[in-house]
């Protein structure tokens, strides 16, 4: 029997199908402690029995693999990570709730069901739309249900006591690294083994217009990074900077340069009730004003 086969078994079903429902419906609908402990109690379950079901010889280093990353999912040291995905236009978001940690409780059933599983005579198709299925659920439940939403008409206004050339270099060399992260992303999410990636991440560079594009095999491109040539825009009293996350002028002399924000791309939650706009300025503010002032320390 492959250890894929073991995909039939009903509990690990149950307990995706239970992932789905929970992050999908009953999060959305009730949005309470209940559901958030659920799919703890479901993706521990289903998560590292579904890896197991790949490399059979690795199910024990899997399973205690799972449980320290969900200790350390689960605690403040994770932070600066989800806020840097985040910046990069990804969104992911956890509950810091030390009581979640009850949910490890189910990873000895869960190992105990993998070693008693019988064998499921599954065709190739369906086995290979579990697999997928199994994937999204994983994915999904660390991902806020919302959209993306463009906040227009900002005009606000960042003033810096250097010159307008300088404030090109910063932006350039803050769009370089952005890239530099997309493009670990990218080779990351190309490369990961044991999971179904139906199309191809990549990233393009236009020589003549100085931008970098990211697209994938069934996506049309999208404007990422725009590097500025101060010898052709120097005589320029404004420079318009847009990307896929935002609308920017840039102004100045030798002396003193501005920053005008116009138009934002965030990543709103259905279920925040805050003022989001004001929220989506202030994450601007914080990795890319900041950013720009951080490289003169």
């Amino acid at each position: 029997m492959t250890g894929k086969q073991k995909l039939g078994n009903p509990y690990f079903i149950g307990a995706v199908t239970a992932l789905l429902i929970n992050d999908w419906y009953l999060k959305q609908t009730y949005h309470n402690q209940l559901t958030g402990k659920l799919s703890d109690f479901a993706g521990l379950f289903a998560l590292p029995f579904f890896l197991s079901t790949l490399w059979p010889r690795r199910k024990m280093l899997f399973y205690v693999t799972v449980s320290l990353l969900f200790v350390v999912w689960k605690s403040p040291v994770t932070q600066p990570i989800i806020d840097t995905v985040n910046s990069l236009g990804i969104p992911m978001s956890r509950v810091v709730d030390y009581s979640d940690y009850y949910a490890l409780a189910v990873l000895p059933l869960s190992f105990y069901v993998f070693n008693t599983a019988t064998a499921y005579q599954l065709k190739p198709a369906l086995l290979n739309a579990l697999m997928a299925i199994s994937v999204f659920s994983f994915v999904a439940t660390s991902m806020p249900k919302g959209k993306y939403t463009k906040f227009r008409g900002i005009n606000k206004t960042y003033a810096f006591n250097f010159s307008k050339r300088e404030l090109i270099s910063r932006v350039n060399s803050m769009q370089l690294e952005y890239v530099k992260d997309i493009e670990n992303l990218v080779h990351s999410r190309n490369n990961v083994k044991g999971t179904l990636q139906p199309d191809t991440a990549r990233i393009d560079f236009d020589s003549k217009a100085n931008i970098f594009y990211y697209s994938t095999t069934f996506s049309k491109k999208d404007t990422i990074a725009q590097i500025l040539d101060y010898e052709r825009l120097k005589d320029q009293d404004t420079v318009r900077l847009r990307t896929m996350y935002s609308d920017i002028n840039i102004s100045g002399n030798g002396a003193h340069s501005e920053l005008k924000l116009l138009n934002l791309v965030k990543y709103v939650e259905q279920t925040s009730k805050t003022d989001e706009r004001e929220k989506a300025i202030g994450f601007f503010e914080k990795i890319v004003i900041k950013k720009i002032n951080s490289y003169g320390k």
